[in-house]
């Protein structure tokens, strides 16, 4: 990697990154008509069915990232790109990284990875369709140490391509074609210099949102398995958020989720604790099969 220019280490704020990631996302049918950031994953309370996943998180309360940001992490710079809960996650990093650090936040509220014509049946702001131009541009200019790539929430939502007019969701083979294409073009442009790029899953969403999160988390592993050799890496978000008895919603004493159903600052910057010390301060990424 060539070698950076001398400068202050800060929180960066990309152009493109819309004035907020706040109140993006899918319609929950049981949300009469606000906006979400993907499905309502925060109040499940049923034990996931048999064989629901394919690994049990046990029963102890999830740990929700971690207390204590690694000092190792130091004059390192991390690009954030994606949906809004990159954006929080950005948002986190700069919160307790960007005084010995640079994180360049470029999370798109109400953006995936899909480039579709209408999502929730509407059009998708413009700036949601730039990235194969944008990112490439991000990679040059601020040279990044690692990459987080965060997707999952915001393309759990239904979809439509091709001027077709018909709604596809990550259950659909035609979907799950175009976001396989789509990652690896995505995957190509942020592993430049061999940068490493970190994905995440989602949490197990309920009601009928359930498998079409259980389907988004098996894409982006199987995603992160067929790029390891790339430097390509998941970070397993369910197993911080939830346990085998759902996802809840207040531990310790902490909210988890502010009122756009996205991470509250308690717990948003202990994910972004988490978030960092797997890309500078452990062998290898926390993943979950």
């Amino acid at each position: 990697m060539p070698a950076r220019t001398p400068r202050s280490w800060a929180a960066l704020l990309v152009p493109a990154l819309l004035s907020s990631t706040v109140g993006c996302g899918a319609v929950d049918g049981g949300s009469s008509g606000q906006q979400h950031a993907g499905p309502m994953t925060r109040t499940a309370t049923a034990a996931p069915a048999p064989g629901a996943s394919s690994t049990s998180l046990g029963m102890a309360p999830p740990p929700v990232g971690e207390a204590t940001l690694s000092p190792a992490i130091q004059k390192k710079t991390v690009l954030v790109v994606g949906d809004s809960w990159a954006g929080y996650f950005g948002d986190g990093m700069s919160k307790v990284a960007s005084d010995k650090n640079v994180i360049v936040n470029g999370g798109l509220g109400g953006c995936g990875i899909m480039l579709p014509d209408t999502i929730a049946g509407k059009k998708p702001t413009p700036a949601c369709l730039e990235w194969p131009e944008k990112w490439p541009e991000y990679m040059e200019k601020y040279q990044p140490d690692a990459v987080l790539l965060r997707t999952a929430h915001w393309d759990s939502t239904p979809q439509s391509f091709d001027g077709k007019g018909v709604d596809l969701s990550i259950e659909h083979p035609a979907f799950r074609k175009r976001f396989d294409k789509n990652m690896a073009l995505a995957i190509k442009i942020l592993t430049r210099n061999n940068t490493p790029v970190f994905l995440t899953n989602m949490p197990i969403a309920r009601s009928d949102w359930r498998n079409r999160s259980l389907k988004m988390n098996q894409a982006v592993q199987e995603i992160a398995e067929r790029y390891q050799n790339r430097g390509v890496r998941l970070l397993d978000l369910n197993a911080q958020l939830c346990n085998d008895n759902g996802c809840p919603e207040v531990l310790q004493g902490h909210a988890l989720y502010d009122e756009t159903h996205h991470p509250a600052d308690w717990s948003r910057d202990r994910l972004a604790k988490w978030i960092l010390n797997s890309m500078f301060a452990k062998n290898a990424a926390e993943t979950r099969p």
